[in-house]
C-alpha cells in the first residue's frame, strides 16, 4: 500500500472526507486532495497528524520493538 492508498483507507474507515481531515489538522480544506493529486508525499510528522485525525497511530516496527510517531 502506498501513502495515497493509506490516507484514502484511513479516511474511508473513519468515515471522513480528505477535506474534513485537512481542516481538522489545520490545513487548507483542499490540502490532502491537492497534494495527493500532485503525487506529493506528506512529511512524517504530517502523516502522523493525519493518522491521529483518523483514529490511527503511525508506528515504526523492527528489532522486536514498536515506536509510535507523533506522540507528544
Amino acid at each position: 500500500m502506498n501513502v495515497k492508498q493509506a490516507i484514502d483507507r484511513m479516511c474511508e474507515i473513519e468515515g471522513k472526507s480528505q477535506r474534513t481531515v485537512s481542516k481538522e489538522i489545520g490545513r487548507n480544506p483542499s490540502f490532502l486532495s491537492t497534494s495527493m493529486s500532485k503525487g506529493s508525499i506528506p512529511r512524517v510528522d504530517t502523516m502522523a497528524t493525519i493518522a491521529r485525525a483518523c483514529g490511527f497511530e503511525l508506528v515504526l516496527r523492527g528489532h522486536g520493538i514498536t515506536i509510535g510517531l507523533g506522540d507528544d
